[in-house]
């Protein structure tokens, strides 16, 4: 067997294994209660939508693509959905900016963007401050951008399942890999991936963010290093890394505006 045909083969049983276990949780833990203070949800209707990241007492960060018209709020402190400690605090958005928005913007660009994913990052003010607790800190912007390599984390309520299951009462941890941009373009051929995006994940599957997690925070080290954009369907499948907005990219628009 020459190198090629090992190559295949090696991808149709890594393929093969995917398929016959279709219910596998996608390689998350609970978090650890204490673990995710900036964790933040984008709420419409009661509905948990997108994932979000609080950067300070009155403003968080997000995808793009989450934007909803009409009223949305965000919860901050939760752990269990179904079980409040009581130290919980909700906010509604009264502002949403999406790049290349100016903090004088009265025409938001986020219903484009919603749709255009070419910048997935959308900026939420809130309407009044929160106020920082055990389970509410702010996530710190980073100085510099993550090496490849490195290990972050990503958290959130979104599915656990490959096939469509229910959502978690609670938000789940896991760790994957900062890997090389091509990647991601090897595996969505139709999306030219830019250097404002990240990609992360590993080529085996198994961990990886799926529906829901959208907008939540890649932490690597502390920082914010990305935002959830897009992956693939079913979620966590093999060379199919997840692919993320690059924060650092963006700190001085960011900064601009909080």
């Amino acid at each position: 067997m020459g190198p090629a045909e090992l190559t295949t083969f090696v991808l149709l049983l890594q393929l093969s294994l995917v398929l016959a276990n279709p219910t596998r949780i996608i390689g998350g833990q609970e978090c650890i209660e204490e673990e995710h203070p900036w964790l933040a949800a984008i709420i419409d209707n009661e509905n948990f939508i997108c994932g979000a990241t609080l950067l300070n007492q009155d403003w968080v960060l997000t995808a793009a693509h989450c934007y909803e018209r009409g009223k949305l709020q965000v919860k901050f402190g939760v752990h269990h959905k179904g079980k409040p400690r009581g130290d919980e605090q909700v906010r509604d958005v009264v502002s949403t900016f999406c790049f290349p928005d100016t903090p004088g913007t009265t025409n938001s660009t986020c219903p484009y963007e919603k749709n255009n994913t070419k910048h997935d990052i959308m900026l939420m003010k809130l309407n009044a401050s929160v106020t920082y607790n055990e389970h509410i800190a702010p996530l710190a912007l980073p100085d510099r951008a993550a090496p490849m390599r490195t290990m972050c984390k990503i958290m959130g309520w979104g599915q656990t399942e490959v096939a469509e299951g229910p959502f978690p009462k609670v938000p789940l941890c896991a760790s994957i890999k900062i890997l090389e941009n091509h990647f991601c373009q090897d595996a969505y051929p139709w999306w030219h991936m830019t250097d404002n995006q990240l990609c992360a994940g590993f080529l085996e599957g198994d961990r990886d963010t799926c529906k829901g997690d959208s907008g939540g925070p890649l932490v690597c080290g502390r920082k914010i290093q990305g935002i959830v954009s897009f992956g693939s369907e079913p979620c966590g499948e093999p060379l199919m890394p997840g692919v993320y907005t690059k924060v650092y990219n963006y700190n001085n628009w960011i900064q601009s505006h909080i």
